[in-house]
């Protein structure tokens, strides 16, 4: 029951939750990710407790590229941030998970910041400039739109410097069901992408707030960063293990570059 004494769960740190579960269980454990039409789906957490060695090679080809002093936006167990810290470089790790921050310092991430992606800006302005900003596992997904999308990646450019690289991980939409029809007509009939999506986690009896996310193609992450002062320079399509290799892959990286650099 929540807080109010209404039915429902209660709202806090569901992704931190599971996330630490998986870490201390050293094993996979699942949430749900329940849309604001009212489809819930598993959300299981084995990438989180994966190596390098297990990361897709566009993953590890596109790290390749990172210097530092770097930003970890979204960082969740900090896998990348502790990768790249081991190199070494300056890194940053930022997520709205006070649970999921202490399991980055954990695995050696010394600076971490507790602050939403829409608050970047106003959160880092003043330290030096970053030159690399992640947005991995599949974290092109916190764009969430067009207008929050170019809003974020304005801030994002605004705290790095002039050759900077965005290295980012997307997903295209799956429209297969007819749930997800439904979904992406009214979108559609809204003036939205096919991929916008109103969503919470939950675990175990805890939620998180109701919050956007993307599903998009590179051909529209390309449109939000370039109103934002970005280019996108590489696209490298992949399949995640598991996923059928006889399909034309959804997940992709992404890097770009600042318009001006």
């Amino acid at each position: 029951m929540a807080a109010n004494g209404s039915p429902g769960p209660q709202i806090g740190d569901a992704f931190g939750l599971q996330l630490s579960d998986a870490v201390r269980l050293r094993r996979p454990v699942t949430a749900f990710v329940e849309r604001s039409d009212g489809l819930i789906v598993p959300s299981g957490s084995a990438q989180w407790l994966s190596g390098e060695q297990e990361w897709p090679l566009a993953v590890r080809d596109a790290l390749v590229r990172a210097r530092g002093p770097v930003l970890d936006v979204g960082a969740g167990s900090g896998r990348h941030s502790a990768y790249l810290a081991r190199k070494p470089m300056q890194v940053t790790a930022m997520d709205t998970s006070e649970l999921a921050l202490g399991i980055c310092r954990n695995a050696g991430v010394q600076e971490t910041v507790c602050a939403d992606v829409t608050e970047l800006e106003h959160r880092l302005r003043g330290r030096p400039p970053f030159r690399t900003v992640l947005f991995l596992g599949n974290n092109v997904g916190l764009l969430g739109s067009v207008t929050r999308g170019t809003e974020i990646l304005q801030q994002v450019h605004a705290v790095t410097s002039d050759d900077a690289l965005i290295i980012a991980e997307g997903r295209r939409p799956v429209v297969g069901t007819a749930e997800n029809r439904a979904y992406v007509e009214r979108n559609l009939a809204r003036g939205r992408l096919p991929g916008e999506l109103l969503m919470r986690l939950r675990y175990g009896t805890t939620a998180t707030h109701w919050f956007p996310y993307l599903f998009c193609g590179p051909e529209e992450l390309e449109r939000i960063a370039k109103a934002a002062g970005w280019s996108l320079c590489d696209v490298q399509d992949f399949h995640y293990p598991g996923a059928p290799s006889d399909v034309a892959p959804l997940s992709y990286t992404a890097v770009l570059g600042k318009q001006d650099g």
